[in-house]
């Protein structure tokens, strides 16, 4: 397997001689400098003389070394079928740096679970996945050259913050007030279309209003998706996660 019985018998071991030592008056955060020591020592010994970089390594051997790692767990009986998914996966997100090496994100590859199904019907997913839907099903269900806002603040009817009090002697003036609440989130909206957005993905909630100004206009919008999804989404497709459309002067621009 990945080695998980080792570590923890030669963790026990490592106690039990720590104990040991602490039995002859020797003080604990000594010993545990020793094993600090000892450990960059051992990982200094094995990228020197055991260490293989993984990109000078054929298909085979990594699928192998991903076999091996599956071997004691509950997915073993299909370790060929996961192996290769899992070595697709990790070198689909390959990127090199300004030296020229290598570099494997695994934090950029995410993993879905859903239930239904066996895990022998998980798949690779050329792109991104998330486990959200449209706010609407009168959205469309699929977006040719998508131009996509990613945004984490709320698209919902305007509200005035706790505590701010409005005194209102005229009745048709609170009709007023209510239409302008309606239209401030409208102009929002419009603005972020007028920039030719096709997606919004929002970390936050679409109520009714705005899901009828983006049906309207034709535009798939996806709610409550978490941030780390919108960021892995804006580091692939090179956008930004904005917390509001405010700019410098104190306007709402949205570019």
């Amino acid at each position: 397997g990945d080695g998980t019985t080792s570590v923890v018998i030669l963790a026990a071991e490592l106690l039990k001689r720590a104990n040991d030592l602490v039995r002859i008056k020797i003080h604990p955060t000594s010993i545990m400098a020793g094993y600090r020591l000892a450990m960059k020592e051992a990982i200094k010994y094995v990228k020197s003389n055991l260490l293989i970089p993984g990109n000078t390594l054929e298909r085979d051997f990594l699928v192998n070394a991903a076999k091996t790692s599956m071997s004691s767990k509950i997915i073993g009986g299909d370790s060929e079928h996961f192996a290769n998914m899992v070595v697709d996966a990790v070198l689909s997100v390959k990127t090199t740096n300004a030296a020229g090496k290598p570099h494997y994100p695994i934090k950029a590859i995410s993993v879905l679970k859903s239930h239904g199904k066996s895990a022998k019907e998980s798949r690779l997913v050329n792109g991104y996945a998330l486990n959200c839907t449209r706010a609407s099903q009168a959205m469309p269900t699929k977006v040719t050259n998508a131009k996509i806002a990613l945004l984490d603040f709320n698209l919902q009817k305007f509200r005035l913050q706790m505590g701010v009090q409005v005194l209102v002697s005229d009745p048709d003036e609170l009709e007023m007030i209510r239409q302008r609440e309606i239209d401030i989130t409208k102009e929002k909206i419009q603005k972020i279309i007028a920039a030719g957005a096709n997606v919004i993905l929002t970390t936050k909630a679409i109520d009714d209003v705005c899901q009828k100004y983006l049906v309207e206009a034709g535009v798939m919008g996806v709610r409550r998706c978490t941030k780390d999804d919108l960021r892995r989404i804006a580091v692939a497709t090179g956008g930004t996660l904005l917390p509001n459309i405010a700019d410098l002067e104190g306007d709402e621009t949205f570019d």
